[in-house]
């Protein structure tokens, strides 16, 4: 036989063989092998550890079957816990769990929660929930959820410390992204009675300007946390969450307005936290908003009888640049002593 004929009956050989193997499936030797965890080190994994509702509209079945009765459908970062009463055997689909609030026992697919270590549980809620309120994409629906389970973590009484202030503060920021979807889309506080009642569920934090139509988180709320939790590791992150949640209204070269809003934000978070993460930011926007206000000294519109609120805003502002380290004082006060020699005559 020639060189040609060996070859073709090698290629027919070979492509009868590779027809032959796709007939019986993936040789065993290369089938993907499933790793199964025996259902006693399952159940001791899911006794030991919190369960984080990770997911929306994920349904508690009565038995975990899909074609069961569904009980009711739980809400984003819902407290829930293993049900150590179960007779069912634990597997990898499927979870027993009982509700805290309502005390409902049923079961969730597995994949619709997350189970962590009891002392990771509020650090991995937060994680999860910051990389969903970073999306633009989330529903009203759901930044609302996520606020309230963010705020009844925070109040459940179990955290202390730098705990509590991280979990308040970020139920805070889950707040302050809920109402800028609500204020993006210019949405009616009727609109539906779920957004009509967490409204009312959450408006000692919140301020509304009638002119714009416009909700803003109070920024008492994050500087009350501070000064009631001080020295702990993320206050300066709620400085600066209350610093940013600052009505910024349209002062239109109104001075008081404009001293207020400039004093009430930035600064005072300079002034609160002079070594602050966010100071070096903060301190060249003040420069450029106090450069704008005295560029041109006989422009500067404080006519007499000085309105007692200028002459209040100039003083504290003196005040809280004295606090500040050596070189941003030495870059702020010629705008103040402007301000002062204009004003205070």
């Amino acid at each position: 036989m020639n060189r040609s004929g060996s070859i073709k009956i090698f290629w027919s050989l070979s492509l009868f063989f590779l027809g032959f193997s796709i007939l019986l499936g993936e040789p065993k030797s290369l089938q993907k092998k499933i790793k199964q965890i025996p259902s006693d080190q399952l159940r001791y994994k899911d006794e030991v550890s919190e369960i984080i509702v990770n997911h929306f509209q994920v349904k508690l079945y009565l038995f975990p079957d899909r074609k069961s009765d569904v009980l009711r459908v739980l809400k984003f970062g819902e407290r829930v816990v293993y049900d150590k009463s179960t007779l069912e055997l634990p597997n990898d689909k499927w979870i027993p769990i009982r509700t805290v609030t309502d005390g409902l026992i049923g079961h969730v697919v597995r994949e619709a929660v997350l189970s962590v270590a009891k002392n990771r549980y509020l650090t991995q809620l937060i994680f999860e929930t910051d990389k969903l309120l970073k999306l633009n994409s989330l529903s009203l629906v759901e930044r609302m959820e996520i606020t309230d389970s963010l705020f009844a973590v925070s109040t459940a009484g179990e955290y202390t410390g730098d705990d509590f202030t991280l979990s308040r503060t970020k139920a805070g920021f889950g707040l302050k992204r809920t109402l800028d979807l609500i204020n993006e889309k210019k949405i009616k506080s009727d609109s539906s009675p779920d957004l009509l009642e967490f409204l009312k569920r959450h408006q000692s934090k919140l301020l509304y300007d009638y002119s714009d139509g416009i909700y803003y988180v109070d920024p008492n709320y994050f500087w009350k946390l501070i000064e009631t939790n001080p020295n702990t590791k993320h206050s300066d992150y709620a400085g600066y969450l209350a610093a940013e949640v600052v009505p910024m209204p349209n002062c239109n070269r109104e001075l008081s307005c404009e001293l207020e809003t400039l004093r009430k934000s930035k600064m005072r978070y300079v002034y609160q936290f002079p070594t602050g993460n966010y100071v070096s930011v903060y301190i060249k926007s003040i420069i450029k908003s106090l450069k704008e206000i005295t560029k041109d000294p006989d422009a500067i519109a404080c006519f007499q009888p000085l309105p007692q609120s200028i002459r209040s805003e100039i003083n504290t502002m003196e005040k809280y640049v004295q606090e500040y380290s050596a070189r941003h004082r030495k870059e702020i006060l010629p705008y103040i002593r402007i301000l002062k020699e204009e004003c205070l005559k």
